[in-house]
Order: structure tokens, then sequence, then C-alpha cells
């Protein structure tokens, strides 16, 4: 009766602690990964810069993640499009205030980076941050 208990126990004791190595080595291997967005682009802000793990986002989104967030605007079609090899940081593009019909960097970084998590938990999937003191730490 006792190796009933104590054989499921084991192993669940086991893949816990594989799981918490795990979670402890892959947070370690993005931890200087990190890159803050430049706060000076902001305007009046009152919180930290959000921080920004473009590592940990190519590893998640694979070859196709980078189009969800780079992209040109094809005036032809007059559509933002993704033009691989054409890849800028968003500051490049968008500004501290809105320009002509481009989005502030704000709100550009709320709109993609918080709708597109959203998105993700909404379909139960793994996402990142979507409340303001998960992006932007003290």
């Amino acid at each position: 009766m006792k190796h009933n208990i104590f054989i499921p126990g084991v192993i669940f004791l086991c893949c816990a602690f594989i799981g918490i190595l795990n979670t402890n080595l892959f947070a370690k291997g993005h931890k200087n990964k990190t890159q803050k967005l430049p706060l000076a682009i902001f305007s009046k802000e009152n919180r930290p810069a959000a921080v920004f793990d473009h590592k940990l986002h190519e590893d998640v989104l694979g070859n196709t993640g980078c189009a969800k967030c780079h992209h040109v605007l094809d005036t032809a079609q007059n559509k933002l499009i993704y033009s691989e090899g054409e890849e800028t940081a968003c500051y490049e593009c968008h500004s501290s205030e809105p320009k002509n019909e481009i989005l502030s960097l704000r709100e550009a970084n709320h709109t993609s980076c918080t709708g597109c998590h959203r998105v993700l938990k909404k379909e139960k999937k793994l996402a990142g941050p979507t409340t303001c003191g998960e992006c932007h730490k003290k």
C-alpha cells in the first residue's frame, strides 16, 4: 500500500524539481537580454520605462514573430507590411508625439504589445504582461 502512494509522490517531486530548475534556467538565460525603451521618447510619463525582452520574443514567436512588430508603410497599398531586412527599433519611426498617421511610441506599444498579449490570454496561451505595473516596473 505504501508503494502505491510513494512512487507517484516521488515522480511528482521529481517533475516539480525539474520544472523549477527549467524555469530558473530559462529566466537566467534571458536575464541580461532585455532592453529598456528610451524614457526620453515618452513625454511626461510618471512610470519607469517598460522593459522589453527582444530575445524572449524571438524565442517564443520564432521566425513568424518579426512581422508581428516590425513593419513599414507600403504607400502603394497604403498599409503596413513586413519587409525582411528593414527591421528597426520601434522608436526609429514612433516618437513621443504622433506625427501624421504614425502613432506615438506610447500608443504603438500599448496598442500592439498589450493588444497582442490580451489576445493570447483570451486564447488561453502563454502571454506577456497586460497591466501597467507588469511592464513598467519600479
